[in-house]
């Protein structure tokens, strides 16, 4: 299996997580309206971010959808360089579940996620669109990690 570099493809997660959040904070700030239907706004965001995919992330990955649905965001990415049958499933799934819970409660750029109580899903399909695996982030446990 072809090693994989997953510090850009959280990077910019990250980066795209920070520009929804920041967006929704400031529009309670302006608007004093703390009970935002969360869903309508990760929504919108989605469907924002959609409007300039599919993006290669690296030449491993590329991100192909968002979608923002009942306190949850979720990142569709696809590996095109990879057929789900010829994966180390096991290894793939404990390397990405390690290092995205990691990202996701640790770093600066997920911190609103956190601060909201956001799920965040990272959903990786294959070059046949078969789903490898989706990874779910509680960003309420991440105090306890």
């Amino acid at each position: 299996m072809k090693k994989i570099t997953w510090t850009n493809v959280l990077t910019i997660a990250g980066a795209i997580g920070g520009a929804i959040i920041g967006n929704w904070a400031v529009s309670v700030l302006f608007n004093g309206d703390a009970g935002e239907d969360k869903t309508k706004f990760l929504m919108s965001t989605a469907s924002e971010i959609n409007k300039n995919l599919p993006m290669n992330v690296d030449s491993e990955t590329v991100l192909i959808a968002t979608i923002g649905a009942k306190e949850t965001f979720t990142y569709n990415y696809q590996l095109p360089n990879y057929e789900k049958d010829n994966l180390d499933l096991k290894t793939f799934v404990e390397t990405m579940t390690l290092k995205v819970t990691n990202f996701v409660c640790s770093t600066k750029e997920m911190q609103a996620f956190r601060d909201l109580n956001i799920f965040i899903s990272y959903n990786y399909y294959d070059t046949n669109h078969k789903q490898i695996t989706e990874i779910k982030v509680d960003t309420k446990q991440c105090q306890k990690i």
